[in-house]
């Protein structure tokens, strides 16, 4: 049985799960759909056409699915599509979708929003991610998995972070960044592997050898980009690992 404070609004037309308690002073619309063990704390708002999963927990003055900050917009239905068991922590904004971005925004699963973090419009973030306080994602970004942002990190706009990758605090971050990096500065420079992170996600001494050769060919190497990646194709082209990297080069242009 859900429960729901005497102070909150939850809308005719909101579709409330099991066992969702709903804090004091928020405000549910009436297009949002909230999953089975969700937790809003107190003063949360969720609004426009909003879906979450199960079991996420959202703490105060947080905004989840509010009209995005483009001038473009003419409050067409557009989307926030939130997975289950993610923390979203206090003074987070989540804005929906734009017609000529796709119409949706959203976010996986089991991701950690630190303080104030700020996910623009259109922006598609995977799993397993931190993102540390006061971070935010420019419209249109993609953020795959096992991704670490330190804090007060900026993100331009429709940029694309690959899978493990962690940068330093205060990083203004205008390019493409490959899977398993590690770096920080503004702007962002690649700096080496993410190998603690690797190490702590289980990698292979194997793996982590051959992603660290293959970041070496591509960043320091006085290769031309292409002659790099033919090498690293050419060399450890059938390893997994090595496969993501090659084709996130390849779908981001080499543009990192």
């Amino acid at each position: 049985m859900s429960q729901i404070h005497a102070t909150s609004l939850v809308e005719n037309g909101a579709v409330i799960g099991k066992n969702v308690e709903i804090g004091p002073f928020c405000h549910v619309g009436a297009n949002v759909s909230i999953g089975d063990g969700c937790i809003l704390k107190s003063h949360v708002v969720i609004d426009g056409w909003t879906t979450l999963g199960e079991k996420n927990t959202i703490y105060p003055f947080t905004s989840i699915g509010g009209e995005p900050q483009d001038l473009k917009y003419q409050n067409e239905k557009t989307l926030v599509t939130i997975g289950s068991e993610n923390i979203i922590r206090e003074g987070v904004t989540i804005h929906r979708g734009t017609k000529g971005g796709g119409g949706e925004t959203n976010l996986g699963d089991h991701n950690l929003l630190m303080g104030y973090v700020h996910i623009a419009h259109d922006c598609h973030i995977g799993n397993h991610n931190i993102l540390s306080n006061y971070t935010g994602l420019s419209g249109h970004c993609t953020l795959d998995d096992h991704i670490n942002l330190g804090g007060q990190n900026g993100i331009a706009q429709f940029l694309h972070i690959g899978s493990y990758v962690f940068t330093g605090g205060g990083s203004l971050i205008d390019r493409n960044i490959p899977p398993y990096s590690t770096g920080f500065g503004n702007r962002f420079e690649v700096k080496g592997v993410n190998i603690v992170g690797l190490k702590r996600k289980g990698f292979s001494r194997e793996a982590i050898s051959e992603i660290l050769e293959a970041h070496r060919l591509y960043f320091r190497a006085d290769l031309k980009s292409d002659e790099a990646l033919r090498i690293i194709e050419e060399t450890y082209g059938d390893r997994k690992e090595i496969r993501e990297f090659l084709d996130f080069m390849v779908k981001t242009d080499g543009t990192a």
